[in-house]
């Protein structure tokens, strides 16, 4: 008899023995998995399509599937090196995305169903491809919930307060230039104007895309966990002080101009304060140290590299 030690992993000897993924080979257990995933939730992406072409909120949310994708193809080496080791736990995140699914389809909500969807599909690879594929494709997963709009109770409860201190904001920015101003709640009261800051101009829109960004640019140029949410924290007051910014620019401007403050320019310097914004919160990060190889990728799924 041999005396040779057993080099399996322990998680190789705990999965190596689930007769279930050797049925079909893994091509037709996806192909089968997938059409049952789009019956099952047909409507649900019918109907998210729509309010992600609708809302210009999320509009950005059609683009990241695709973005997805890239990250998922850039992984296609690593990938292909993957071993394929199946994960019971997967089940458990599979099943609770079925409930997710089924609380969201009761109550007729929209969000709970959409978060179900990419917690199951999580679910299902580790299950099916074990933890070292699962972790090489966690990050283009975890991006698809940015796809997914708040509730309306959550988005309003967010917009409140966001304009309030846009407002405020703008008013000391405003009392700074030597510009008589008062503000009364969201209206905020010039000499020559008025200017009344609206959901629409409460920096939510900007704030979603903006988040989603800095998640893409907090991966991309950071390994530390750390700078990574900080990343993404500092996009929440970056977002702030450009949206007051805005609200105070367009106060200046009406006064030369007062169709500076509305249509065309009023839309133009949406873009340029979210333009000012990104390149400020790319220098944030810049600052903090680039510590990534921007298209560097190892196999195992240790290093997620884009």
């Amino acid at each position: 008899m041999s005396n040779e030690p057993n080099t399996m992993s322990h998680d190789q000897q705990a999965n190596s023995q689930l007769p279930s993924t050797t049925i079909l080979p893994r091509k037709a257990q996806w192909l089968i998995l997938s059409i049952l995933l789009l019956v099952l939730y047909r409507d649900v992406l019918f109907k998210w399509a729509i309010d992600l072409w609708n809302d210009d909120n999320y509009s950005h949310g059609l683009l990241i599937p695709f973005i997805s994708l890239y990250f998922i193809k850039a992984r296609y080496t690593s990938l292909k090196q993957a071993g394929v080791y199946p994960n019971n736990s997967g089940l458990l995140i599979v099943l609770a995305g079925l409930v997710l699914f089924i609380l969201g389809s009761v109550g007729a909500e929209f969000f709970s169903q959409r978060l179900s969807l990419i917690v199951v599909l999580y679910g299902l690879i580790s299950f099916l491809e074990g933890r070292e594929t699962t972790g090489i494709l966690r990050f283009p997963v975890l991006l698809l919930f940015f796809a997914v709009p708040l509730p309306y109770i959550l988005y309003d409860a967010a917009a409140f307060p966001l304009k309030l201190y846009a407002t405020k904001i703008a008013v000391n920015i405003l009392a700074l230039f030597g510009m008589p101003v008062f503000r009364e709640g969201n209206i905020v009261h010039l000499p020559h104007t008025t200017l009344e800051v609206v959901d629409a101009c409460s920096g939510i829109r900007s704030l979603m895309t903006l988040i989603t960004l800095a998640f893409l640019l907090a991966y991309m140029m950071h390994k530390s966990t750390f700078k990574r949410l900080l990343i993404m924290v500092l996009a929440i007051p970056i977002a702030v002080l450009a949206n007051a910014g805005r609200v105070a620019l367009n106060g200046i401007l009406t006064k030369y101009n007062p169709a500076w403050g509305q249509g065309f320019w009023h839309e133009f310097s949406g873009l340029m304060v979210f333009v000012l914004s990104f390149v400020a919160l790319w220098g944030i990060s810049f600052l903090m140290g680039h510590s990534r190889k921007s298209t560097t990728i190892t196999s195992g799924g240790k290093s997620e590299g884009v």
